[in-house]
């Protein structure tokens, strides 16, 4: 495994990530409440809907990469698991360059998207619409990180590890 210095920086770098998301899902949760409230008594503001569509997109990107480190996606391993450890080891890294391809992918064209979209401003917040299609490159990079993680994790797993 990583070990020193580098693994602090990476445990630091993965809460951070995790704080960020919770954070997004608290806000987002407040913005609902609020907006149920102000229906209650007649006071809706109009970009809460808005506000809460924007951090759920962010709240979905930022899920989606660390789904990554903690082996939460969807794996069908049925057929796989039935091969020897060396083969499921050489499976298990080229699903891991698949998702670097896939996330070069994101992050290269979601930058062009934001380019695109950053003088375009949000009907509510009049938020400029390349800030929240800004998650789609961020989710591509964070994918990135976790997934050379993942290569380097599965690369000096040895037989009985779990997720080998």
């Amino acid at each position: 495994m990583i070990r020193g210095d580098t693994m602090i920086i990476i445990k630091t770098i993965d809460k951070i990530i995790k704080y960020i998301l919770v954070a997004l899902m608290v806000i987002l949760s407040f913005l609902g409440v609020f907006q149920v409230a102000g229906r209650l008594v007649g006071v809706v503001p109009s970009w809460t809907e808005e506000a809460i569509r924007f951090l759920f997109i962010w709240a979905s990107c930022v899920g989606a990469a660390i789904g990554i480190k903690e082996h939460i996606h969807i794996g069908i391993d049925v057929i796989v698991n039935l091969f020897p450890f060396i083969v499921r080891k050489i499976i298990a890294v080229i699903v891991q360059v698949l998702l670097l391809v896939f996330d070069v992918f994101i992050v290269r064209y979601g930058f062009l998207l934001v380019a695109k979209t950053m003088a375009q401003p949000s009907p509510a917040l009049r938020l400029p619409m390349g800030y929240v299609y800004l998650a789609i490159p961020v989710m591509g990079i964070l994918g990135l990180y976790y997934s050379v993680l993942e290569i380097i994790r599965i690369i000096r797993s040895k037989e009985g590890q779990a997720n080998a």
